[in-house]
């Protein structure tokens, strides 16, 4: 059985966020460090909900939806970063959930 490329990629991203969790949660280190690891996930986070989302198919609705929604935790995330003005770990918490939810949305919907 060989393996599908989009799960492959996914095995990629999943590694990429395990990484990037890491460097956003070490505990010291350069703020702008910091700053560069959380955008990575909010992107990982959103590349995660767009293959998420557009993989499923397009009579689906209810899904779709359910996989896009998984974008309102990264979007609560950038706020409360935004407003602490530093890191924050509520803010990192909220788009690594980001980031899972859409995998377990991935793994258990496709």
């Amino acid at each position: 059985m060989a393996l599908q490329p989009l799960f492959i990629l996914y095995v990629v991203i999943v590694f990429s966020f395990i990484v990037t969790s890491v460097f956003m949660f070490k505990p010291k280190g350069d703020e702008r460090l910091h700053l560069i690891f959380f955008w990575l996930a909010v992107a990982l986070s959103m590349l995660v909900t767009f293959i998420n989302a557009t993989s499923l198919a397009p009579e689906m609705t209810v899904r779709i939806i359910a996989a896009w929604c998984g974008l309102l935790f990264s979007a609560v995330g950038i706020i409360v970063r935004m407003v602490a003005g530093k890191t924050n770990t509520v803010a990192n918490v909220l788009v690594m959930v980001s980031t899972l939810y859409g995998v377990a949305g991935y793994l258990l919907l496709n």
